[in-house]
C-alpha cells in the first residue's frame, strides 16, 4: 500500500501502517477511550479502550472521551487534527513539519506541544522496530489531563500554547504573551503552584 504522502522510516515505501512504540505509553501513563486511526482490532500496547481502522472510516464516526491519535501522515494529516482540535481531548503524535499550513493551523488551538527527544522508531505490523523515522515527532496535547501527561512524560521540551485559555489559566497575570506564540513552561509546577494558591 502506498502512503501518497510522508513516510514514518526512511526508505520504507511499502505501508503506512506503522505503529507507535510501546515506550511512548508507558511514559505517558494514560489511557484513551478511542483510537480512531488504528489498524484492524487495534495495536495490543495502545491503552484505548475502543478502536476505529481504516475501514471503519475514524475520521467520520463520533469520538468521545480522551483520543488517541497517530493519524495516517501526509496529506490527510490536517483533515484529522481539525477533528482533534474540535474533539479538545487528546494527543496526536505527529511528524514536527513546523512548516505546514496544519501546523500553524492547529498548534494555536493545542493546549500544549511537546517536541520529542531524539527520532521515535516505530513498529511494523509484523513487530519488527524499524529504523530511525524520516523526520523529528511531537505530541499535540488538547485538554488539560493531556498537557499534564505530556510534562510528567519527559520525552522532550513541551511547551504551553500560551493563546489556549488553559495557559492563561496557569500563567501568572504579568506574563507577556506578545513575546513569543510558544513559551517553554513546566507543566508540572505551573499546576503545584495553582493548587498551592
Amino acid at each position: 500500500m502506498s502512503t501518497g504522502g510522508l513516510l514514518h522510516e526512511r526508505g520504507w515505501g511499502q505501508s503506512d501502517e506503522w505503529f507507535t512504540p510501546p515506550e511512548l505509553f508507558e511514559a505517558l501513563g494514560i489511557d484513551f477511550d478511542l483510537d480512531p486511526a488504528a489498524p484492524p482490532g487495534g495495536v495490543p500496547w495502545v491503552p484505548a479502550a475502543r478502536h476505529y481502522s481504516k475501514v471503519e472510516d475514524g475520521l467520520s464516526r463520533p469520538w468521545g472521551g480522551r483520543v488517541w491519535l497517530n493519524p495516517p501522515y501526509g496529506r490527510e494529516t490536517g483533515k484529522w487534527l481539525a477533528r482533534l482540535a474540535a474533539h479538545g481531548d487528546g494527543l496526536a503524535l505527529i511528524f514536527a513539519r513546523t512548516d505546514t499550513r496544519w501546523f500553524h493551523q492547529y498548534v494555536p488551538q493545542a493546549t500544549a506541544v511537546c517536541f520529542l527527544a531524539g527520532r521515535l522508531r516505530f513498529v511494523r505490523p509484523n513487530g519488527e522496530v524499524g529504523d530511525s523515522a524520516g523526520a523529528p515527532s511531537l505530541l499535540m496535547a488538547f485538554g488539560l489531563p493531556c498537557a499534564v501527561a505530556t510534562a510528567q512524560a519527559d520525552l522532550g521540551q513541551t511547551f504551553l500554547v500560551p493563546r489556549h485559555p488553559v495557559a492563561n489559566e496557569l500563567q501568572p497575570p504579568s506574563a507577556n504573551f506578545a513575546a513569543a506564540r510558544l513559551r517553554s513552561v513546566s507543566l508540572r509546577n505551573k499546576v503545584e503552584r495553582k493548587a498551592v494558591a
